[in-house]
């Protein structure tokens, strides 16, 4: 059995598979047929081009005959081998056209299998994907609790902002007991990690710490993983480089993993945060992303590691994005780029509220849980940009999160990035849709125009898609 036969039965079993309504586009085979299609016609119509060229010049060449005999015969043999060279190199083209296909055809069946296959776990449960499901194992090691949602939160312990002192005296008399006391310079409030009363759940201790301080904002500490915007794995490309479509200077912010050096980051000026610069940081997915914002012009990249734990399931928590934010609104960087998602936690919420009210510009991964997940966080922040990713044909990722939320939709389905070890790799994923957004918006903040100002101006350049107008799935439309 050929390739052809056995892609083909790969696609009549996908048709098995249950979808939701709005995957209604072509079966991405039918899609990569049409491609080598439209190359073969592009393919025969240059060779109707040369074809005529080679007439005309022939017959110029053998009009000189009679008065340059021996001139013309050199002429028209160099035309013939030029013609041949032409007829071998169009045959290599086609074949090549041919093998692309082939293996077109086979990443993408691929490609639809694992979709198919993550999308059918939903079945029953396809409300819970993309919540608390998806991260409930992360942390294991540090003895997670978890919050009526499901999420991971850590162990006994809630931090709260702007705790008045004479609250806080009434507060260690009821048994919490103060972990640490951070001064956020950048938004002008002060953190509290308070240990639980002995006994008390993280949970409970929250619920009577906001009685306690009725003013203050007050959380449990939520665990957060990559999952929900990694998307699926990498693959390895044909390309050897990435290329540079602009070469304005800006400044982005980046919480992620830590960035390692690249020949791709070359033209970038990366600053990274100290406190997230540990010896076994990972550091593939804000590599891929800086680079993506690195191919966008002359970025000075703030970057602020905030995961932990093991390679296959790194994680973080509140109180280190809340430190990781403070940073780079301490860098002055104009925009913020967040590719993680998770649970809503009221004080990361303040927090980012406060940047936003102090002219930033916070962007964020919309989330990979699939069509019918609850919004994810910070993207659903209000006043956060949310960013959905688009394939090459424009079709939104098809586990990209939707919602009133979503802002824009940039690129983000086999992207070409960086890869840690110094390669390239294509990436998939609204992570990675994020940063061409970031970079579009710092460069108009590079040019002197405020937050607002910015804001609008990206909303008209976005092209729409979709339904006319806003919608809950591409937002505005596309930004390029």
């Amino acid at each position: 059995m050929d390739m052809r036969a056995i892609l083909a039965g790969i696609a009549i079993g996908l048709l098995a598979v249950p979808v939701f309504p709005h995957d209604r586009d072509p079966p991405e085979t039918q899609r990569a047929q049409e491609r080598l299609e439209r190359e073969q016609d592009r393919a025969a119509q240059r060779a109707e081009e040369r074809a005529a060229r080679f007439e005309r010049d022939r017959s110029r060449i053998e009009e000189r005959e009679v008065r340059e005999p021996a001139k013309a015969a050199e002429d028209l043999a160099k035309l013939e081998a030029d013609r041949a060279e032409d007829e071998a190199k169009a045959a290599e083209d086609a074949e090549k056209a041919e093998a692309d296909y082939e293996k077109e055809l086979a990443d993408e069946a691929e490609d639809e299998l694992e979709d198919a296959a993550e999308l059918a776990e939903q079945s029953d449960d396809s409300l819970e994907r993309g919540s608390s499901v998806e991260i409930r194992d992360i942390a294991d090691g540090e003895r997670a609790e978890h919050d009526e949602r499901g999420y991971p939160v850590r162990r006994g312990e809630v931090f709260a902002l702007d705790v008045p002192e004479a609250v806080l005296v009434q507060i260690q008399r009821s048994g919490y007991r103060i972990i640490e006391r951070t001064r956020l310079e950048a938004v002008d409030r002060d953190l509290l990690r308070l240990a639980a009363p002995s006994g008390t759940s993280a949970t409970l201790a929250r619920d009577r710490l906001r009685e306690l301080a009725p003013g203050a904002t007050v959380d449990v500490v939520h665990y957060y993983g990559m999952d929900l915007t990694a998307g699926r794995k990498p693959h390895k490309p044909r390309e050897r480089t990435m290329p540079t479509r602009a070469n304005e200077s800006f400044s982005v912010g980046v919480i992620d993993t830590a960035v390692l050096s690249h020949q791709a980051l070359a033209k970038a000026r990366i600053i990274p945060w100290s406190e997230g610069a540990t010896p076994q940081a990972q550091a593939r997915h804000g590599t891929a992303v800086a680079s993506l914002l690195a191919s966008a012009g002359r970025p000075t990249i703030y970057s602020a590691n905030i995961f932990r734990g093991p390679v296959d399931r790194p994680y973080t928590s509140a109180e280190v994005i809340a430190a990781a934010l403070e940073w780079t609104l301490l860098q002055s960087a104009p925009v913020i780029n967040m590719s993680l998602a998770g649970p809503r936690n009221a004080i990361l919420d303040r927090l980012i509220r406060d940047a936003v009210k102090a002219g930033k510009v916070v962007v964020a991964a919309a989330g990979n849980g699939g069509p019918t997940a609850p919004p994810s966080y910070p993207a659903a922040v209000p006043g956060v940009i949310a960013v959905t990713a688009v394939d090459k044909d424009r079709r939104v990722y098809r586990l990209a999160q939707r919602g009133r939320h979503i802002a824009v939709a940039s690129y983000g389905v086999d992207v070409l990035a960086a890869e840690a070890g110094g390669n390239l790799a294509r990436f998939t994923g609204t992570s990675f849709a994020t940063p061409v957004v970031s970079a579009w918006l710092g460069r108009c903040r590079a040019t002197g125009a405020d937050a607002s100002a910015c804001r609008l101006q990206l909303r008209k350049a976005a092209k729409d898609l979709g339904a006319q107008g806003f919608d809950e799935t591409y937002g505005f439309g596309l930004i390029e």
